[in-house]
């Protein structure tokens, strides 16, 4: 019973089959046993070998026997089942170490290293209990014929020694596994509060992206930080890398001036303005008008020109916007019409007042000609408030070639490819503008995307005998020669793309084609494999004979 209770006392113990390999426990066994065997055969072969007289005492070969026996029976037992009996060793120990001392009592200092296994594992009690053993050998040899009496003073001293090494470690040990248990017990609350803020920031993330509104978060330098997937969607953002510009333009109006890029939404809530409900137009990746209302708030406690973020919302109001496009044409449509049979009404109500008739007649005329005037007035208010925003049919091309250029300049620096533009000044084109960018988007992101690292894109605009010429030139990887001709095809992928594993579509020079040839102008290919690719876009000038679309 009394055994049961020192091998307990220790929890650590208790707790290595729970927390720790079992081989941990063999491991410690066998540490300690052979730093008692080590030490001791040691230390006294060192002393025999001065005294060789020592080899002949019987105390002295009984301990070193007794020493070996027992390291040979700690490396063979199975000490995961027999844990409980471990402290037997170091017991084991002492009495073997007190056969040494028998034979020189200076030997006796080999107990540090049983007492120290003792006092590492076990309670105060077995420090006790083994003190008490040692005390016993030493005043055993008294009465023990052949061996020296120890003198009391040396059994006090030896006894103070061992006790106050024992209390030193063992109030150590306890201290040392106190705060382990702390740091554990702190450490697995770490991890709970990780693992609860990792399933919060995940339904964070699932709750923001399932937001049918467009929503990005801004930083103080105009740089996003993060953004659900309508808006994703809505700029076609690549989710890999949201750094690369989306594939949606910004305009002022349906079909108007492109928004520069110190007023985009990025720009000014970057700046940190606040805006509330204010109408956007963009034209997305697919060729389509979206009509949007634009709302920029701050961070919640942020005030506006702190360091904080700024949250930008898009609400998606195209299906609305259109609608009322559509009733408003058709107001003026029906209006217009009813403007020519009022004119008719009017025209012939002056007519009869003209004539010979009876007052009765007169006031009946008058009252046609009054009603048909006033319905004419309402007429034309309806015409004004309804009259659809005319598109200009002329455009500078240098004006879009530089905000494009602005727009790509971080991906080309994210890229790390120089993006450079030269141009001879204002070329105004007489054609359709927004469509236009379009063109000198997909080219320019065509230069960028397949270029490596650390090269070069340069756009160049000059007049050349009364037409604009556009030339977008890359350092890329280039077409071969034979597939160079199919660019153009609907759905046709470069064998020089597909092999670098570059996602696209196919569809985007054939896009841009069309819309070139629509604007009376022609474009050019010219690349060889590892040499870049030079694409070249030829557009009347205003006021010069159109060429015809090629």
């Amino acid at each position: 019973m009394m055994s049961h209770r020192w091998a307990t006392a220790d929890a650590d113990w208790s707790r290595w089959d729970d927390s720790q390999l079992i081989g941990t426990i063999v491991r410690s066994v066998w540490q300690w046993q052979l730093v008692v065997a080590f030490s001791s055969v040691t230390v006294a072969v060192v002393i025999a070998t001065l005294d060789p007289a020592l080899f002949s005492d019987g105390w002295f070969l009984v301990g070193i026997m007794a020493v070996a026996a027992l390291t040979v029976v700690t490396l063979v037992t199975p000490w995961a089942r027999a844990r409980p009996y471990a402290l037997t060793l170091p017991i084991v120990d002492i009495f073997a170490i007190g056969c040494l001392a028998n034979a020189d009592h200076v030997l006796g200092y080999l107990w540090i290293v049983p007492i120290a296994w003792i006092a590492t594992y076990y309670s105060s009690v077995a420090i006790v209990v083994a003190l008490a053993l040692i005390v016993g050998s030493q005043v055993t040899r008294w009465w023990l014929p052949g061996t020296d009496a120890a003198e009391p003073l040396e059994v006090i001293i030896v006894l103070l020694a061992l006790g106050f090494l024992g209390v030193a470690m063992s109030q150590g040990t306890r201290r040392g596994r106190a705060y382990r248990r702390l740091i554990r017990r702190q450490s697995r609350q770490v991890d709970r509060a990780f693992a609860r803020a990792t399933v919060q920031e995940r339904r964070a993330i699932a709750l923001f992206d399932s937001i049918g509104t467009a929503l990005a978060i801004v930083d103080g330098e105009g740089r996003l930080e993060r953004t659900n997937a309508a808006y994703r969607s809505l700029y076609g953002l690549s989710e890999v890398d949201e750094r690369h510009p989306g594939r949606a333009v910004e305009y002022a109006a349906y079909r108007g001036d492109v928004v520069p890029v110190d007023q985009t939404s990025l720009a000014r809530a970057g700046r940190g303005e606040r805006v509330r409900n204010e109408p956007l137009w963009l034209y997305d990746a697919d060729g389509r008008w979206r009509a949007l209302s634009l709302s920029i708030r701050g961070r919640t406690g942020a005030e506006p020109g702190t360091d904080g973020v700024s949250i930008i919302e898009l609400d998606d109001v195209t299906v609305t916007e259109m609608g009322r496009r559509a009733q408003r044409a058709a107001t003026s449509a029906v209006s217009h019409e009813l403007r020519n049979p009022l004119t008719v009404i009017i025209g012939h109500a002056d007519l009869l007042l003209d004539d010979d008739l009876t007052p009765a007649q007169r006031e009946h005329a008058a009252l046609i000609d009054g009603a048909a005037e006033r319905m004419l007035v309402l007429i034309a208010r309806l015409l004004d408030a309804n009259r659809p925003v005319e598109v200009g049919d002329a455009f500078d091309l240098t004006t879009i070639a530089t905000s494009a250029v602005e727009a790509f300049a971080p991906a080309a620096a994210a890229a790390d490819v120089e993006l450079t533009l030269d141009d001879d000044g204002r070329l105004q084109i007489v054609g359709d503008g927004f469509r236009m960018r379009q063109v000198v988007d997909n080219l320019m992101s065509n230069a960028i995307k397949y270029t490596p690292r650390g090269g070069a894109v340069h756009v160049t605009l000059r007049r050349d005998e009364g037409r604009a010429v556009l030339t977008v030139r890359d350092t890329g990887i280039g077409i071969a020669a034979d597939d160079l001709e199919n660019v153009f095809r609907p759905y046709f992928r470069a064998r020089s793309a597909t092999s670098v594993g570059i996602s696209g579509t196919g569809l985007g020079m054939s896009i841009v084609r069309t819309i070139v040839e629509e604007n009376h102008g022609t474009i050019t290919l010219e690349s060889s494999l590892g040499s870049g690719t030079t694409a070249t876009v030829s557009l009347p000038l205003e006021g010069a004979a159109e060429g015809g679309a090629s």
